[in-house]
């Protein structure tokens, strides 16, 4: 058969703990934390609450599709979660890199937006307010992400939910 007219794509298939499946067609920038979403918001269930797995293991949701490597009409299963993302306690080491090739790294809380952590560092603060009315922009895993001004902790916490 045919892939249809436009490009075809890829789904997943999402096992809910209610015994329901849900397909979610995914592109290859689709976050895994927008695939729980996605399945949890039409299956009334709190996504903070589960982890979506794969075979044996348990998905990293802040990982893209494309680097997730998962096959396409995967199937996967809402586990509940090992350990919580929502809360303070939720803290995670992040690496900025800038334009001459240097790295700042600290540590920040998950709750925090974007736009906070580029303030944090001084060598990126003198940025933030370029003449010329410019503004900064965050490329993650080769997606850019959104306007830093108006960045929301939902943001910043579906780019590093979790890690180091």
């Amino acid at each position: 058969m045919a892939a249809p007219a436009g490009g075809g794509g890829a789904a997943v298939s999402v096992l809910a703990p209610n015994g329901r499946r849900h397909t979610v067609k995914v592109t290859p920038s689709t976050v895994l934390l927008q695939v729980l979403e996605d399945t949890c918001r039409r299956q009334d269930f709190n996504p903070s609450e589960y982890d979506l797995k794969f075979q044996r293991n348990v998905l990293d949701l802040s990982l893209q599709w494309r680097f997730a490597n998962l096959p396409n009409n995967a199937k996967l299963e809402m586990v509940p979660a090992s350990r919580s993302r929502e809360g303070p306690e939720n803290m995670v080491r992040i690496a900025v890199q800038l334009d001459d090739g240097s790295r700042l790294q600290d540590t920040f809380c998950s709750r925090q937006t974007l736009w906070e952590l580029l303030s944090h560092f001084p060598q990126t603060r003198e940025c933030l307010q370029p003449p010329g009315g410019a503004t900064p922009v965050c490329v993650y895993m080769r997606d850019e992400v959104g306007d830093l001004a108006c960045s929301s902790p939902a943001v910043f916490k579906a780019v590093v939910g979790s890690g180091s």
